[in-house]
């Protein structure tokens, strides 16, 4: 017979291995203890050394080093006969494990004779060996049923986290499905969480070949002893087996058999067992056990577990903790130290015990470490959303990241496929998010609003030129909690607000490819009834004509001539409304388009988006979310130039392969330079002279102010070359008058109303200050002469300019002038300085203009 003591194990099982194996007379791999760092133990190690151990007495303690009389003659020798026999059965039941009670005398055995029996009939029925005549058959017949059983294990990449990262590398968020797994590195695992696994789940893992047949012998007789399980049989590689099988399942019924506990399946594990014993060194099976061992309160491997109950990397594990940790797996929710704390602590402690007796540690170390309570630092678990824990820096861009994905057909073609690649992938995603950037925004609308607040404030943050995201910021907490005015609803990516006047910057744009120069005029007076856009009988019968048909500014009195670039610093709505109808609502929209406004914008609209909606420019009906708003805006700043928004840009799956998810930037030429800078050039006198004043940052800046209807919600989207910005203020319960942005308590102070000039220019300041600190400054563009000129520009509509106004007592001549002598006539518009009624724009630089006046704003 094959000695395996002292033979290396073949690739192969052999025949004669295999019928030992069976037979339970040896089941040791000595070969590979040299590839371990832990000393062999127990009668394999004495073998080696060319002595064998006698049994040990009652009172002879292994605790204080007794190992009982020395020698007797070698077991090799006594097997021929019934004495043989009996040494032999009596060391397979020897204990390298804890201390033993004492030893039990003759008569007690021979009470106990029929519960030996019976545990060793169990072996035999455990192996499903028919029982034949003669020992020589029995282990041929043995033997070629456990051979014909499978012997490959398919073992795929286990189950890991995946992780989404900052540009600068750090950790956003880790995204884990049912099973939270951080994989543990070989060299990250320390010695001491090694031998803690190894002293209590299977003593002589480094003595085995992955079957322990006195193992199972001793756990059957003290099982039988105790009435219940007191002790396994599994090794740890067959644990590592049965843990794999069960994460191969996809089925329920794979699942089953996966922890089906027949003869068949036992066997099949055996093979399983030996096999990989003869593939892996005891150093992988070990770690690979502890990666897929399941730890408890949804800890699987102890990188996660280390992670999860302490709060430190698995490389920085205690002999304490390590103990705590190697009880576990046992029976993960028995002796979960969060939940039963008393159970744990012994079970603790009987780990220390087997270390003892393992000699990986000594008794005075085992007490020391005893005397020290269970101190936890618990993390989220799995069972808490994964971008909603507390260590996550960008809450909502996690979410936006992950649906992104969980929607990419490169990650699958299924969405089971995608659910497993995203959250047991373990992906490495690399983002376009800046941590800088990304703390400014967070900052700005915690400091300005609050997160206790009813109103909301999102900001999004783009980079021109690349559309990637640098930044997502909400005054929320993500969660479902709304009571904590939580929500998972993400205010970023929704649409829910209308963003008001910042749409007439594409207006604005279009009349500029349309040949209309800046210079282009309008008389615009508080309300204007347009023939092209009808809107009859919205009011009451009887009512003003221009509140039921027209549309108005802010105020009653906010009126006069402007030229495009005063009418874009005042935002003055009757002017953008005239406009628009000579430039077209359809030619006007399939601008928007080209800057990333959606068709579903249009999804709103009471009667569809057709030439007659003269709302287009006000963007009434029409909700839009703030990356999209930002990303479009950041084509002005980029020469005309748009990029589809962007949030990746590498990803590598658990083996260190590229995932093809991170396609460079996707950019067009979407309007001509020439028309973007001219427009950028405008925009920048919002800030500098207009409603927007509010969101200067010392530095170039362009950018628009929004105020919906009813005060609704209010905006402020800006840019700088570096960077473009939309900032939404309102309440996301709902896009009506019954939530209106008035009496918000908000920045120290109560704004009776807010306007697009007030907390949502605030919040771009104080982001885009701090964001853009050590970038170099740079000039916006000037205005491209030939198109601030254009073909068409002067006074549009002079018929509706109103007669001026005649000082009494003036004689006019035939001309309509003062005859001779006589004061020269001004003509005075309403609204003008000089007509006796007050100019709003001097009273409230920060209005805005598309404010609350009798018809649609």
């Amino acid at each position: 017979m094959l000695d395996r003591s002292t033979h290396t194990s073949p690739a192969s099982p052999g025949r004669a291995d295999v019928t030992d194996l069976l037979l339970g007379v040896t089941a040791t791999a000595a070969g590979r203890d040299t590839q371990t760092p832990v000393t062999p133990t127990g009668r394999a190690a004495r073998r080696a050394a060319g002595t064998t151990p006698a049994r040990r007495h009652a009172g002879h303690s292994a605790q204080n080093g007794d190992t009982g009389p020395k020698g007797r003659p070698a077991r090799a020798a006594a097997r021929g006969g019934a004495a043989g026999e009996s040494s032999s059965l009596s060391g397979l039941l020897e204990d390298p494990g804890p201390p033993e009670p004492p030893r039990r005398s003759r008569a007690w055995f021979a009470k106990r004779g029929a519960v030996l029996t019976l545990s060793i009939g169990l072996v035999m029925a455990l192996l499903a060996l028919p029982v034949v005549a003669g020992a020589g058959l029995f282990a041929k017949a043995s033997a070629d049923h456990f051979m014909g059983l499978p012997a490959e294990l398919l073992t795929p990449p286990l189950p890991q986290n995946s992780q989404i990262l900052a540009a600068d590398g750090s950790v956003i968020a880790t995204l884990h499905g049912e099973q939270n797994r951080v994989l543990a590195k070989p060299e990250e695992i320390p010695q001491v969480m090694r031998q803690a696994i190894v002293a209590i789940e299977d003593s002589r893992f480094y003595e085995h070949g992955g079957y322990d047949s006195k193992g199972m012998l001793r756990a059957l007789l003290r099982n039988s002893e105790s009435g219940d399980v007191q002790q396994g049989a599994s090794t740890l590689t067959q644990q590592y087996v049965k843990n794999v099988l069960l994460q191969n399942a996809r089925t329920p019924q794979e699942r089953e058999a996966a922890i089906d506990t027949s003869v068949s399946r036992k066997l099949q594990e055996l093979r399983y067992a030996t096999t990989l014993e003869k593939e892996l060194s005891k150093d992988e099976i070990l770690v690979r056990y502890l990666n897929i061992a399941y730890f408890g309160d949804g800890a699987y491997g102890v990188g996660t577990a280390a992670q999860h109950y302490f709060g430190v990397n698995v490389s920085q594990l205690t002999l304490v903790q390590a103990a705590l940790l190697a009880g576990l797996v046992q029976s993960p929710s028995r002796y979960n130290p969060v939940l039963n704390p008393k159970d744990a602590m012994k079970r603790r402690n009987d780990v220390l015990d087997r270390m003892v007796t393992s000699k990986f540690i000594s008794t005075t170390q085992a007490e020391g470490a005893k005397q020290m309570p269970i101190t936890l630092n618990i993390t989220s678990g799995s069972s808490v959303d994964s971008c909603a824990e507390a260590s996550v820096i960008a809450p909502f861009f996690c979410d936006y990241v992950r649906t992104e994905l969980l929607a990419s057909k490169a990650l699958g073609d299924t969405q089971d496929e995608r659910d497993r690649q995203v959250y047991e992938g373990g992906l490495q995603i690399h983002t376009t998010l800046d941590p800088k950037v990304q703390a400014a925004a967070q900052a700005a609308v915690d400091a300005t609003v609050g997160k206790g607040n009813r109103v909301s404030a999102t900001e999004v943050i783009v980079q021109p030129g690349t559309g990637n995201i640098l930044a997502m910021a909400v005054n929320r907490d993500f969660g479902d909690d709304a009571s904590k005015f939580q929500t998972k609803l993400n205010l970023a990516t929704h649409a829910g607000f209308e963003p008001g006047s910042t749409f007439k910057a594409f207006t604005m744009a279009k009349a500029l490819e349309e040949g209309y120069g800046l210079g282009t005029q309008y008389y615009s007076p508080a309300c204007v009834i347009v023939e092209e856009f009808p809107l009859g009988g919205r009011g009451e019968e009887g009512g003003d004509q221009c509140a039921n048909e027209g549309y108005s500014n802010a105020e009653a009195n906010e009126a006069g001539t402007f030229d495009m670039s005063e009418a874009t610093w005042k935002s003055v709505n009757t002017y953008f409304v005239q406009l628009l109808a000579d430039v077209g609502v359809m030619p006007t929209a399939e601008l928007a388009k080209r800057l990333g406004i959606p068709d579903s914008t249009y999804d709103g609209l009471q009667s569809g988006l057709g030439p007659s909606f003269g709302g287009l420019t006000l963007s009434q009906q029409m909700k839009i979310s703030p990356l999209v708003m930002s990303n479009a805006y950041a084509t002005f700043a980029a020469g005309g130039k748009y990029c589809t928004p962007r949030f990746v840009t590498s990803a590598t799956d658990s083996s260190n392969k590229n995932v093809d998810i991170a396609p460079p930037p996707n950019c067009t030429q979407a309007i001509d330079k020439r028309i973007a800078d001219t427009v950028a050039s405008v925009l920048a006198g919002v800030v500098t002279r207009g409603t927007g004043t509010k969101a200067a940052i010392g530095r170039p800046a362009a950018g628009k102010t929004g105020t919906n209807d009813d005060f609704t919600s209010a905006w402020f989207i800006g840019f700088t070359p570096q960077m473009a910005s939309a900032v939404a203020v309102g309440d996301p319960r709902g896009n009506s008058s019954d939530y209106a942005l008035t009496n918000v308590q908000a920045d120290g102070k109560t704004w009776t109303h807010v306007y697009g000039g007030d907390l949502p220019a605030i919040i771009f300041s104080r982001t885009l200050k701090p964001a853009l600190q050590g970038v170099p400054v740079v000039p916006l563009p000037k205005a491209d002469p030939k198109t601030a000129q254009g073909t068409k520009s002067g006074l549009q509509n002079p018929d509706k300019v109103p007669a001026p106004t005649v000082t009494p007592g003036v004689i006019l001549g035939p001309d309509g002038q003062p005859l001779p002598g006589q004061t020269p006539i001004t003509p005075q518009l309403p609204g003008q300085p000089g007509d006796g009624q007050t100019n709003p724009f001097d009273q409230n630089p920060d209005q805005d203009g598309n404010g609350q006046g009798p018809g649609p704003q």
